[in-house]
């Protein structure tokens, strides 16, 4: 649940804890104080004359809209705070938007991508909150790119694909290609899929992409590593020869 302006619960950017959060801002601030005074005077009205109390009433009337103008001297119209019941910390919001902190809790990119890949995982990550559709564009282009870097033609994604089905790719694998795929052209093209109101589905892509980079680059990556240290050259051999017999 990414952080989205007055919800009551969301995740944390600084303890990653899906918790309830408590709003602040100016009105909130106005009300309160309002409410203090006059709780104030209703404690202490036993001890003030009639007169005195009439005119105390007055003054709490008149000094309602007064003492909330003067509020927004100090805090800003826009400016809210969000604290986390579960750590005490707090997010910073202007017009709306979460300014402070600027981060979120996708995973790290997976090792074995490509330093450029990973660059783009990275910036993507950094524009998610902000952009959820700009960072699912970015997604799309770095999985463009991992599919070049395991030796496809990169260019066209669906052929991609299409080629490593006829190859014998698992299921699973090609679904998660094509979710990618598919909600990525949504970001690039007008689509079903509205991103600006589905944060949460984009931020969902970055475990996609290094699942992805998992299973077709880190898995192989590791056998080939064990066959290599494991098998015996001279077996290495054998079966090479086994494998070219008809």
């Amino acid at each position: 649940m990414l952080p989205r302006y007055e919800s009551i619960k969301f995740q944390c950017p600084h303890c990653n804890t899906v918790a309830t959060q408590k709003w602040f801002d100016a009105h909130k601030a106005g009300s309160t104080a309002n409410g203090i005074i006059n709780n104030l005077y209703l404690d202490y009205r036993n001890q003030v004359r009639d007169y005195t109390q009439e005119a105390i009433l007055v003054f709490l009337r008149g000094i309602k809209n007064p003492l909330q103008s003067s509020l927004y001297k100090f805090v800003p119209r826009g400016f809210s705070i969000a604290t986390c019941a579960s750590c005490n910390n707090f997010t910073l919001w202007v017009n709306e938007e979460i300014v402070y902190p600027k981060k979120t809790t996708v995973p790290p990119p997976n090792e074995d991508l490509d330093e450029d890949i990973k660059n783009l995982y990275l910036e993507a990550s950094n524009i998610l909150i902000d952009s959820p559709k700009g960072a699912t564009a970015l997604l799309r282009l770095a999985l463009q790119m991992l599919l070049k870097q395991i030796g496809k033609d990169g260019k066209k994604i669906n052929d991609d694909i299409k080629e490593l089905v006829s190859e014998g790719l698992s299921p699973t694998i090609q679904q998660a290609l094509d979710l990618l795929r598919v909600i990525g052209n949504n970001a690039v093209h007008p689509g079903q899929i509205n991103l600006d109101d589905n944060a949460e589905i984009a931020q969902k892509l970055f475990s996609i992409l290094n699942f992805i980079a998992d299973e077709l680059i880190t898995k192989p990556k590791e056998l080939e590593k064990l066959y290599a240290d494991l098998i015996p050259l001279e077996t290495q051999e054998h079966i090479k020869q086994r494998d070219k017999q008809k």
